[in-house]
């Protein structure tokens, strides 16, 4: 495998095992790396840029199924023992993230009105969360065809909509758990029907977001800062409610510091890897 098909898996990887954690975002991980637009471009004209961009597709695809493969197995055995510190570790990382956006959407103009609104707007949508019952997140026995239908949906929206955590839509509707224990569990009849709901989402929302891309970049990542933005606050105000001891303040302060300092050496590698893919 080339060097540059080893990065791109790697890449996946990272976007899927991101993908899984409530409170981030797979798909702002691919706009710091620089693979975003190329995804997007390619998922959204089939016939004149995938057929010829299938390999880089197929590569960055599998890295995101084995991350959310390695992150799902892993995920209950870290939350269990250190679920707030890891949130606030989660916080740190997506903080960091906020620089990367704000660079990739400056375009020299000055801030218009409108790219106000788009924050605004990216911030009240995730935001909104915070309101949303997010009882039963536990269960998932009686869940139907449709409702793993709007799973995959989500999970292809959040992978197209950088800053949207799929895995926090997914607590507040109380589809999270039953979707974890099916990938543990490889349950195929229930895979199956998000896969088919991430394709319809992909295939659809794709060609929304590339049109934004093209035609209102600046108000596109305006939306996008006040989605991240606003992951940010819906995490730390749920992790917050769970510093009830001086133990978990000490740990979630270290989380917080190693979530810095792995962002920001994410966002140096991200940035070379981002001319490398962007040029190829």
């Amino acid at each position: 495998m080339k060097s540059g098909s080893v990065k791109d898996l790697l890449v996946g990887t990272l976007v899927g095992i991101v993908s899984m954690l409530p409170g981030a975002s797979g798909a702002t991980v691919a706009v710091i790396f620089g693979i975003y637009e190329r995804l997007i471009g390619d998922i959204a004209d089939i016939r004149g840029r995938l057929v010829h961009d299938l390999g880089f597709v197929f590569v960055v695809g599998t890295g995101v199924v084995i991350g959310l493969m390695l992150c799902a197995f892993g995920l209950d055995f870290l939350i269990e023992r250190v679920e707030i510190p890891m949130m606030f570790f989660f916080v740190a990382l997506i903080v960091t993230q906020i620089p990367d956006i704000v660079r990739l959407g400056d375009d020299g103009a000055p801030a218009t009105g409108w790219n106000l609104l788009a924050f605004m707007a990216g911030l009240a949508v995730m935001v909104a969360l915070l309101f949303v019952d997010g009882g039963g997140s536990d269960g998932g026995e009686g869940l139907g065809l449709l409702a793993m239908v709007a799973v995959g949906a989500i999970l292809a929206v959040s992978k197209i909509a950088p800053g949207i955590s799929g895995s926090t839509v997914l607590l507040a509707l109380g589809l999270y758990a039953p979707f974890m224990h099916a990938l543990t569990d490889l349950d195929i009849v229930t895979l199956a029907p998000v896969g088919v709901g991430f394709i319809a989402g992909a295939l659809l929302f794709s060609k929304v977001v590339d049109h934004f891309m093209r035609n209102n970049r600046k108000s596109t990542y305006a939306a996008i800062l006040g989605l991240t933005v606003g992951s940010i606050v819906t995490v730390t105000v749920d992790a917050a409610g769970g510093l009830t001891g001086s133990d978990i303040v000490v740990q979630s302060a270290v989380a917080v510091v190693a979530g810095l300092a792995l962002g920001i050496a994410l966002s140096r590698v991200a940035s070379r890897y981002a001319e490398e893919t962007l040029s190829g």
